[in-house]
């Protein structure tokens, strides 16, 4: 078993405390025997370990303990892009279904009323069910703003029920395009990334509601936080360049923590591969870094964590919104 730097910094912990199987303390036992920073680190943690145990038993903090076991989560594999958008069009409509009258005036997040927000959601479905093996369509956010805007009018005299079913029949045939072949262009996006844009927006839109409304949301799923957070990673070279940022030839490792939370180690350039050792180890929880993509979060209310290059780290959370819609 050969193991990585990403992968040692992983085991070095149990490594200290002995807690490897053989076979991996084997493979760490080679690596730090090639590696003189990484049996450094080892032997700086053994110390500290000792330590620890000569110093007899503590009480950790009950906050400590507490974080831990939030971030201590099974990690879970994503969804299907077609079951995240079931999934999340479920949450969506339980909220719909707790809204009364004086609900649907309210202003949400990105300044449309609750009842507007629902319409703009069938807008773009709409759009995006319309645009299906059309090549030179290009729904992007400045399109999105424009076609929201335009037909809102249409249904400034519809009843909000009339405005529920227009959104459910938009959602069916937007979901139904999962028979299509894979490499079916929907709103110029290859047809698995169309379907999990448009449950990141739901997603994205329930809670803009359950703000706005005072509602309690249903918990969002931990797979389809992670289905989620798989295609904002691997926006983030795009985004980065989108915003300005040039760093060829760097690597960046994405720590997600939390339900649905993953590990990715990314280019930070679009044109090249990803590098074997990270310049920078982003940590940070999936939902902030999500609503940071979604661009509901500013840079300074992300909880993130950068080890080595912090500057490309905040670059990485500051970009993440960069495609951002309504």
């Amino acid at each position: 078993m050969d193991v990585t730097r990403s992968e040692f910094q992983d085991l070095v912990g149990a490594y200290a405390l002995d807690a490897c199987d053989p076979e991996e303390a084997a493979a760490i036992d080679a690596y730090v025997a090639e590696h003189a920073d990484a049996a450094a680190e080892a032997e700086r943690l053994r110390d500290v370990a000792a330590w620890l145990g000569a110093a007899g038993a503590l009480h950790p903090p009950v906050a400590l303990r507490d974080r831990l076991l939030a971030a201590a989560v099974l990690p879970v594999e994503p969804l299907p892009p077609a079951d995240a958008l079931r999934r999340e069009t479920a949450r969506f409509d339980l909220l719909l279904d707790s809204l009364d009258d004086h609900d649907l005036e309210r202003p949400t997040e990105n300044g449309l009323t609750v009842r507007d927000l629902v319409t703009h959601v069938a807008i773009v479905d709409e759009a995006f069910v319309a645009s299906a093996d059309d090549e030179s369509v290009f729904i992007d956010a400045a399109s999105v703003e424009r076609m929201t805007h335009a037909r809102l009018p249409e249904a400034a005299d519809w009843t909000f029920a009339q405005i529920r079913e227009r959104t459910r029949t938009a959602r069916e045939s937007l979901v139904a395009l999962e028979g299509r072949p894979a490499e079916t262009r929907v709103g110029g996006y290859a047809l698995a990334s169309a379907l999990v844009i448009r449950a990141f927006e739901t997603w994205t839109h329930c809670h803009d509601i359950a703000l706005a409304t005072g509602k309690p949301e249903v918990d969002v799923e931990a797979p389809v936080m992670r289905t989620m957070a798989e295609l904002a990673v691997q926006t983030l070279p795009l985004a980065l360049a989108a915003r300005g940022y040039s760093y060829p030839g760097r690597t960046a490792r994405v720590v997600m923590t939390g339900p649905g939370g993953g590990d990715w180690t990314i280019s930070c350039d679009a044109t090249e591969a990803a590098g074997a050792v990270p310049d920078v180890v982003l940590r940070v929880p999936i939902v902030e870094f999500c609503r940071r993509f979604a661009d509901r979060l500013a840079v300074d209310d992300v909880p993130f964590e950068a080890d080595g290059d912090t500057d490309l780290g905040r670059a990485l959370v500051d970009a993440a919104p960069a495609f951002a819609g309504l």
